[in-house]
């Protein structure tokens, strides 16, 4: 991935979701028994950003070969690696409402095909994270800078071949843009970014595009 594609990315991010609130994600872990099937929405995110959906699972304790038992491939090579972290759903159609939930599991990359969407996958291994809050294609990184955290800002930047997050309160983002500010050492802002900021609405968390820095 470079920096080009990283950052029109992030572009797409904020043409979808500018202007609303939206919902804080958390990842739970679960043991769920039923039949899965490929989420239709999210083959994007693996070309930009699925090593950290696979960090994400790891992180939690949750590092297997891929998960699928029954349908098995004839002839694929990538079968059972573990070589993204799928999005997985209950609802045969692949749909997932957004905002709704899902289900991210261990998967090879033959399994994550779009081939294989409508294919109803059995499992053995039942142990997998719900993903609250998500959204059709969202990148790993926007899906994480979301979640619960102290700090009321989030910087999603494309920096480089890589997408970045950095937890910061207001001030540090204003001494982020003005180097020199304070004698404290100061992160840098990445070449183009975007900030979220957190908000309370009825009691529950959200989050809002406060500030866009992108080509």
């Amino acid at each position: 991935m470079n920096e080009q594609i990283a950052a029109q990315a992030l572009a797409d991010f904020v043409s979808r979701y500018s202007g609303i609130h939206i919902e804080s994600t958390s990842a739970t872990p679960v043991n769920y028994s039923g039949v899965l099937y490929n989420v239709d929405g999210s083959t994007p995110d693996p070309k930009i950003d699925g090593a950290t959906w696979k960090q994400l699972l790891i992180n939690y304790g949750i590092n297997s070969t891929c998960y699928v038992t029954s349908p098995l491939p004839g002839g694929s090579t990538s079968h059972p690696q573990f070589s993204v972290g799928g999005h997985m759903t209950a609802n045969a159609d692949g749909s997932v409402p957004t905002g709704g939930s899902c289900y991210l599991m261990p998967l090879c990359y033959w399994h994550n095909s779009t081939s294989n969407n409508g294919v109803a996958f059995q499992h053995t291994n039942t142990y997998m994270l719900q993903l609250s809050g998500y959204m059709q294609g969202e990148l790993a990184a926007t899906f994480l800078a979301r979640m619960p955290g102290d700090a009321p800002l989030r910087i999603v930047g494309a920096d480089g071949n890589q997408l970045t997050i950095q937890p910061v309160d207001g001030p540090g983002l204003s001494a982020m843009k003005t180097p020199g500010m304070t004698d404290e050492p100061q992160l840098a802002l990445p070449p183009h970014y975007i900030v979220f900021r957190q908000v309370e609405e009825a009691g529950r968390m959200r989050y809002v595009i406060e500030e866009v820095a992108l080509p």
